[in-house]
């Protein structure tokens, strides 16, 4: 498991921890800092997010001030020694995720306030790559190091500020849902809840219905 210690004002002091467990109910055991952000050289180092590729295991992460992923050891405890923090996405977006699907690396983010109730903005954006470490470009051409991004899924009159998406989940007949979160407006003081979406795919790009939260919707067949 790999987590955030972070404050608020706190981006040179933050950084990224992992803990290990023999199931996913835990207990963990806390190993400690893969990096602090001063250390590391990225500032506001939080929101990791672990991927194998190539039989090689990685760490992306950042917030606001670049998206970066560097190499890990084997065991997946330590930076691999000698890499160094790539960056694959401007200052544009926080809490990144990547998604393989064919030839192309999907990475997405969040930007927008995440926190602000009915008044939320965040959203979900993204770009694609064939490449793991990009260059992740929009459906225009653009690159998301130099700050561009497409809009997956916005606010309505439901929920705002949906963003900070989770997992990728393909269903027994091959449909892809994505897990996020935001406030519902009929109840804002309940915080920000977990909402989940069904992802279509046109011509290799992700789309959400409307490009916001369904009201209802089929849902995901388990087998």
């Amino acid at each position: 498991m790999y987590y955030s210690k972070s404050v608020w004002g706190g981006e040179w002091t933050c950084g990224i921890g992992v803990a290990t467990a023999v199931s996913p109910e835990g207990p963990f055991t806390d190993h400690g800092a893969l990096f602090i952000s001063e250390d590391i050289g990225v500032r506001n180092s939080i929101d990791p997010f672990f991927m194998e590729d190539g039989g090689k295991k990685y760490v992306f992460w950042g917030s606001f001030h670049g998206i970066y992923g560097i190499e890990l050891t084997d065991d997946g405890l330590a930076v691999k020694p000698g890499s160094a923090p790539v960056p694959i996405a401007g200052n544009q977006m926080e809490g990144s995720y990547i998604h393989k699907r064919g030839d192309y690396y999907y990475l997405f983010g969040s930007n927008g306030s995440c926190c602000e109730g009915v008044n939320s903005t965040y959203q979900v954006v993204y770009g694609r790559s064939k490449s793991l470490f990009g260059p992740y470009l929009t459906k225009e051409g653009q690159s998301m190091l130099e700050g561009h991004y497409n809009v997956l899924l916005h606010g309505n009159e439901i929920v705002a500020g949906p963003g900070h998406n989770a997992e990728f989940i393909t269903d027994d007949k091959g449909k892809t849902w994505m897990l996020y979160h935001g406030y519902l407006k009929s109840d804002p003081d309940a915080g920000r809840q977990v909402f989940m979406d069904k992802v279509e795919w046109i011509d290799g790009w992700p789309v959400v219905a409307g490009s916001e939260p369904s009201s209802n919707s089929s849902s995901p067949s388990i087998e």
